[in-house]
């Protein structure tokens, strides 16, 4: 092999590597603790509705133009804000957040879920809203929806760039590894 072909090959394998461990890191970092929150780690936050507003944005990253939606929720005697966030493309609609200040003004009252160790946070993330009558509005399966997704995408686009560089490093290992090996020897 001439060695051109062996650098390019080198500094690709290495790239894939660094790839493959932003990939995996960014996944635990990011979306685990989310996704693996369970409700008995969550406190409940009780209020008179002082101010909530759904509103939208539009953004802008490398040239593609969408749309942000959000909620931000604020209640009487707690100086927090609670806030939803979502981008949705295109489209000058939420419904779902939308339907939240509405019920939230109808009310006059919200319960709020947040992770017990942000309490002292001003922006803690919001894993449920319901009314004061407990009308559930907002739920876990709506904070974790997507990231049901992109947990294992990221954690399978770390373990393919890993993979490229073990196996373009160590090409014989990993080739015995993969080799079947009886489930009993015969004599």
């Amino acid at each position: 092999m001439n060695s051109k072909k062996k650098w390019w090959k080198d500094y690709y394998a290495g790239q894939l590597l660094w790839f493959g461990i932003a990939c995996i890191g960014c996944a635990f970092y990011f979306f685990a603790p989310t996704l693996f929150t369970t409700e008995k780690s969550l406190i409940e936050k009780r209020g008179e509705v002082e101010n909530v507003k759904a509103f939208y944005t539009r953004v802008s990253s490398k040239g593609h133009k969408s749309v942000k939606s959000e909620l931000i929720l604020n209640l009487k005697n707690d100086s927090r804000n609670y806030k939803l966030a979502k981008n949705i493309e295109q489209s000058w609609n939420n419904e779902k957040y939308e339907l939240i200040e509405r019920e939230l003004k109808k009310s006059g009252k919200a319960i709020v879920w947040i992770k017990e160790n942000e309490q002292s946070e001003m922006e803690p993330e919001v894993f449920q809203i319901a009314t004061g009558e407990n009308n559930v509005l907002y739920d876990m399966n709506d904070v974790k929806s997507e990231l049901k997704f992109l947990f294992p995408f990221l954690l399978a686009m770390g373990f393919f760039g890993v993979g490229v560089y073990l196996n373009h490093k160590y090409p014989n290992r990993i080739k015995s590894l993969m080799r079947k090996k009886p489930a009993h020897n015969n004599v």
